[in-house]
């Protein structure tokens, strides 16, 4: 044992140690992988950063996933406004309706409006008795997910979180100003039913109201 220790020793006296030795081996790294490292770090201590930043939003103003939130749920993102005058006739259906599947379905209120605040929203969904949550997404990621064009407008995400359908609630509104007494088609519901059995969703039909396009 001592024999082997003497020997170790011995040897690394008898080494002629040159710096050289070290700075040859080393390379300095890539100028894309450190940027890439930095890019991964600055995600990791910035919660809030530009990619957080691309969602839409609590009514705090924190980032919000409807989708994240409702793990193996369908989602309906029902998009409406405050000052669309079909939004506001719509509300009595859309509140029976997330009564009726909210057990089983994921249901959120989204706000495209840019400028509209979380007090107003507050104030609006008291004054017509909204108790869904509701998302602000003023960047309109959601939008883009749901292909959403009017408001107001469903979306309907199955389980896996894939869209099935986008467009008009039902047929109640034959255009703009133009209503029947009432609805002989019911989108929505059937693709809620789809989503929960499995089925073929309803084709996808124009909605009508106020144009998300149009909003600042």
């Amino acid at each position: 044992m001592d024999s082997t220790l003497d020997r170790k020793v011995e040897f690394l006296t008898s080494v002629r140690w040159d710096a050289s030795m070290f700075r040859s081996s080393f390379k300095p790294l890539p100028l894309a992988f450190l940027l890439l490292l930095l890019d991964s770090l600055l995600a990791v201590a910035l919660p809030s950063s530009i990619a957080a930043q691309k969602m839409a939003l609590h009514l705090d103003g924190t980032p919000a996933d409807p989708f994240l939130a409702a793990p193996g749920k369908p989602v309906v993102l029902l998009f409406i406004r405050t000052d669309c005058p079909i939004s506001n006739r719509y509300a009595p259906l859309i509140k029976k309706m997330s009564a009726e599947y909210g057990a089983k379905v994921a249901f959120w209120l989204v706000y495209p409006n840019r400028s509209i605040t979380a007090e107003r929203i507050r104030q609006y969904e008291r004054d017509f008795g909204y108790q869904l949550p509701s998302l602000r997404d003023p960047r309109h990621v959601l939008v883009a997910q749901a292909q959403a064009q009017v408001t107001p407008e469903a979306a309907v995400f199955d389980a896996n979180h894939h869209l099935l359908y986008h467009g008009r609630i039902d047929d109640l509104y034959q255009d703009f100003g133009r209503a029947r007494s009432i609805a002989t088609t019911h989108e929505l519901d059937d693709a809620i039913q789809a989503a929960l059995n499995g089925k073929k969703p309803p084709a996808n039909a124009p909605a009508i109201g106020c144009y998300i396009a149009d909003l600042e």
